[in-house]
């Protein structure tokens, strides 16, 4: 009965526990953007006194977080294609929270 070759170690595929760890944190980081892209909603009705504009000035403003949601997430992912995508998740990261 033939053997199939041993491969010598820390040659193999990404360990389970690991690959685990990339899951939690990639749902933990959708979570996280779903939750930002609604945070505006709760002060809809607030905003027009504090920003002293009419009402139909201000309901602008989620149109305007999710449109801006919706034009970054392409771009980043064409950006993580061309120049990593670990480094724009970091820049990502710092520019929400900032």
């Amino acid at each position: 009965m033939p053997h199939a070759p041993s491969r010598p170690a820390g040659t193999g595929g990404p360990t389970a526990p690991r690959a685990n760890a990339v899951v939690a944190v990639m749902a933990f980081g959708g979570i996280v953007v779903s939750l930002m892209q609604t945070l505006v909603i709760p002060i809809v009705p607030e905003l027009p006194r504090l920003l002293n504009a009419p009402a139909s000035v201000t309901a602008w403003a989620v149109t305007a977080t999710l449109l801006a949601a919706a034009v970054a997430t392409p771009m980043t992912g064409r950006l993580g294609d061309m120049y990593g995508k670990r480094r724009m998740l970091l820049i990502s990261l710092v520019i929400a929270a900032m």
